[in-house]
């Protein structure tokens, strides 16, 4: 799976947004606005990933335990796919 192509990634101030360009722009209108464990997520997935990877990049780069690192994965997974930026 990985972010459908045509994003720009900006942090303003306290907040990441993802910006849809291109092809990004026909799935969404709008702005996709992220924590710090989200932009990290939505980093990965400019690349083609699994489910699996990204909770071990989560272990790797956060203080988690495995419960919450596939949690957290989960829920951007489904917000993602909810509103139609995964290619899976």
């Amino acid at each position: 799976m990985r972010i459908v192509a045509g994003f720009c990634v900006r942090k303003i101030m306290d907040e990441t947004i993802a910006i849809p360009t291109q092809e990004a722009a026909r799935c969404l209108s709008g702005l996709v606005s992220m924590n710090g464990t989200g932009r990290f997520l939505f980093e990965l997935l400019q690349t083609e990933q699994t489910k699996e990877s990204l909770v071990e990049a989560l272990l790797e780069q956060y203080d988690v335990d495995a419960v919450t690192a596939e949690a957290d994965v989960d829920a951007f997974v489904e917000v993602v796919r909810a509103n139609g930026l995964l290619e899976e």
